[in-house]
């Protein structure tokens, strides 16, 4: 399969795209920073593709449309990963950030996967596979600030478009990690289990492209087994 993943530079994205390939998938991964575009790609088979992209802009659809074109990359199936994080000393709170942070948040996490998969779905078709990561910010109230805001409204989507994506046979399932060790949130220790490894998420959610294609995996939540909240 042809495997788009949206946010596949590091983290939960690096980690699947490297399952993937050991799959035999072919890939084409985007993110906003070259550099570690181009670090994951040295982990990955020769014919991975790699573009920059920030999803927030509004011309990142058309880029992206171009250059699947311009590769002969016809896609198979949709992870969508990229997330903004919102500032740490306010992250767990909907008091203190400004409205001007929320809507940054929503922008990256909600309307950002809105307009790419809005472009893509004609490209689908019955049997391909759409993966949206969520977090368990978005299925309980843990201090998740705006960015569970976020994801709440991110899960409401998700659930919305598998409903319209039924009458094609294409699956949506819905991911939600727990906290997860990523260079934005490390672990204390090599001893710290409070933590998930990105791998853990990396091998749920390549599985989901090992299902037939009358198969969907609703939702999924990971969670550390000691726990994740803030």
């Amino acid at each position: 399969m042809n495997i788009l993943i949206i946010g596949g530079s590091r983290g939960i994205g690096k980690a699947t795209a490297l399952e993937l390939a050991k799959a035999g998938h072919r890939l084409l991964l985007t993110g906003r920073n070259k550099d570690k575009l181009e670090e994951a790609a040295k982990e990955l088979p020769p014919d991975t593709l790699i573009l920059p992209l920030d999803v927030t802009s509004e011309e990142s659809a058309d880029r992206l449309l171009l250059f699947m074109e311009q590769q002969g990359f016809d896609v198979d199936g949709l992870i969508m990963n990229a997330a903004r994080f919102p500032k740490a000393e306010t992250k767990t709170s909907v008091i203190k950030p400004n409205a001007s942070e929320l809507s940054e948040i929503l922008e990256a996490n909600v309307v950002a996967n809105y307009r790419i998969i809005q472009r893509l779905l004609p490209k689908l078709k019955a049997g391909d596979k759409i993966v949206i990561i969520g977090s368990t910010s978005g299925i309980r109230q843990d201090k998740g600030g705006v960015y569970g805001v976020s994801k709440w409204a991110l899960r409401s989507y998700a659930y919305n478009l598998r409903a319209e994506c039924k009458d094609y046979g294409i699956s949506v399932s819905l991911v939600h990690p727990g906290a997860t060790s990523t260079e934005t949130r490390q672990k204390k220790s090599a001893e710290d289990v409070s933590l998930l490894e990105t791998s853990d998420l990396g091998i749920m959610i390549a599985t989901i492209f090992r299902l037939s294609k009358q198969a969907v995996v609703e939702e999924l939540s990971i969670r550390p087994i000691v726990g994740d909240t803030y």
